[in-house]
């Protein structure tokens, strides 16, 4: 009966080696965690030396049409439907005698999440920490929901908080009632009663600054779609921040 003795080891010596052969390494805890989270890194593109406005906002709030508008002429490519910003691209622009740069950066809520976003910009931010004079938060007027862009802002911005932040109400023509006209090219306080649309843009203003704890100085209107709304005025706050 020798044979009874021998069998049950030779079947669990062959089992070990075939678990050995077929086995896949598991990875250690640490390094799927590390694998699971790679770090974003933005491709650079265009003129970036010199004092930047870094222009941030979500997908399709009209950050690349807001350059276009400051600068003067189309000098970033924008689309009416998806996305058309990969990377982060410099626009020089001229202000009474000085140059700044407007950095152009791809959008939160569509390729990116609002961690990978962060994460990409609050690195380049970094590198680029004493060059940057201002930060340009742009939100759709139209928009209702801002709890995303408070949490971006608090994450890119809590690095340095010394950089100042101004929130640009973009896309107002687009405010009820859509077909009223914006009453000239610049907004003024005196306007505010003058139509039912001012008046919406500026219960929105408040809205933001309510919401987001700003002075109101700190929240601008603007439009670039037909005749640029607000230009001199968000040129003059982009120039006083830079003049440092």
């Amino acid at each position: 009966m020798w044979w009874v003795l021998i069998i049950p080891p030779a079947v669990w010596l062959g089992k070990a080696i075939y678990d050995v052969v077929t086995s896949k390494e598991e990875p250690h805890p640490r390094s799927r965690r590390r694998s699971a989270r790679p770090r974003v890194v933005f491709e650079e593109r265009g003129d970036l030396d010199g004092k930047k406005v870094v222009v941030i906002g979500r997908t399709g709030s009209g950050k690349s049409s807001l350059i276009n508008m400051l600068h003067g002429k189309p000098v970033l490519a924008v689309g009416p439907i998806a996305s058309t910003t990969r990377w982060i691209e410099g626009v020089r622009v001229g202000l009474g005698g000085r140059e700044v740069v407007l950095v152009d950066t791809p959008g939160y809520g569509e390729v990116l999440t609002a961690g990978e976003y962060a994460s990409g910009l609050r690195n380049w931010l970094r590198k680029h920490k004493s060059d940057i004079s201002l930060v340009l938060l742009v939100i759709q007027a139209d928009s209702k929901a801002h709890a995303e862009d408070k949490r971006i802002l608090a994450q890119i911005v809590g690095d340095n908080p010394l950089v100042p932040v101004l929130i640009v109400l973009s896309q107002v023509d687009k405010l009820l009632p859509v077909r009223a006209d914006l009453e000239g090219r610049e907004w003024s306080p005196r306007r505010r009663s003058a139509s039912l649309k001012s008046r919406h843009i500026d219960e929105k203003v408040r809205e933001i600054c309510e919401q987001f704890e700003f002075k109101e100085k700190s929240v601008s209107p603007a439009s670039a779609d037909g005749t640029p709304f607000n230009r001199r005025t968000l040129l003059k706050l982009i120039q006083d921040h830079s003049a440092g």
